[in-house]
């Protein structure tokens, strides 16, 4: 995403190329700001402020999200971005999720939060409907890896859990295949009343993958945040998939 200097220059250097015609006292016009205050901008003389980037993303028609990553820009280049949401995190390595890579062990893991929550084999095979002995070697494994205390407390005892791979991981992809059946299987067998599918399909650069991927991050930790000033009786699992629904075009860097 351009900063707001490099967005106006751009967006007046393309107009001047289709109209040769087109001068700065035009596009402050068509802006609905002074040609003086423009040509500050412009040039870097004059800070934008968060307001006049709001007026010019309008004007230029940015979507939502163009808008928010434009002043985000600006408040990156005053030092005054808020900071983010301290969550840590633990990063753990693609060849020990492997190991958890099966969607029921994040489920245990969340079920230690429920009321009356118990490190019984044959109780969370119930609430998850999975075997016994899944449940069994599942509770093992986490407690081994020190993520899972049974005794004398039932709780996580590790950071919430971050899996980043910077190459295709086939533990990875087995786990979001897992959660992406669990929900074609959920769709028939639990009632609307307690459940929600949404989809939309849009339309959307490539190159401002990364703006929605923050989106999504930031729109997560704060689903996180609630669920753990609620007290829950279930575990559900929330999806966010963005994904092509077309044959992408090489995108110039």
């Amino acid at each position: 995403m351009q900063n707001a200097v490099e967005m106006l220059n751009s967006e007046f250097n393309k107009r001047k190329g289709r109209n040769p015609n087109f001068s700065l006292r035009s596009f402050a016009k068509w802006l609905k700001i002074s040609p003086a205050q423009l040509s500050q901008m412009m040039t870097g003389k004059r800070p934008i402020t968060i307001n006049s980037a709001q007026k010019i993303g309008d004007r230029l028609g940015l979507s939502p999200i163009e808008k928010k990553a434009l002043i985000n820009s600006l408040l990156r280049e005053k030092g005054s971005l808020p900071p983010p949401t301290d969550s840590k995190r633990l990063h753990m390595k693609e060849d020990q999720f492997r190991v958890i890579s099966d969607w029921y062990h994040f489920a245990i893991l969340s079920l230690t939060k429920v009321e009356g929550a118990k490190p019984d084999p044959r109780w969370i095979a119930q609430r998850l409907g999975i075997q016994v002995d899944q449940a069994n070697q599942a509770l093992l494994r986490l407690e081994r890896m020190g993520i899972l205390q049974i005794k004398p407390t039932f709780k996580q005892i590790c950071e919430p859990i971050e899996v980043v791979s910077s190459i295709p991981s086939e533990a990875i992809q087995k786990y979001h295949k897992q959660n992406l059946n669990l929900a074609i299987e959920k769709i028939e067998s639990v009632p609307v009343k307690f459940r929600e599918y949404q989809s939309i399909s849009i339309s959307l650069n490539p190159k401002h993958i990364k703006i929605f991927k923050e989106h999504i991050d930031e729109f997560l930790d704060q689903v996180d945040e609630l669920s753990d000033q609620k007290e829950g009786s279930e575990i559900y699992n929330l999806n966010v998939q963005l994904f092509p629904l077309t044959t992408l075009k090489e995108v110039q860097e």
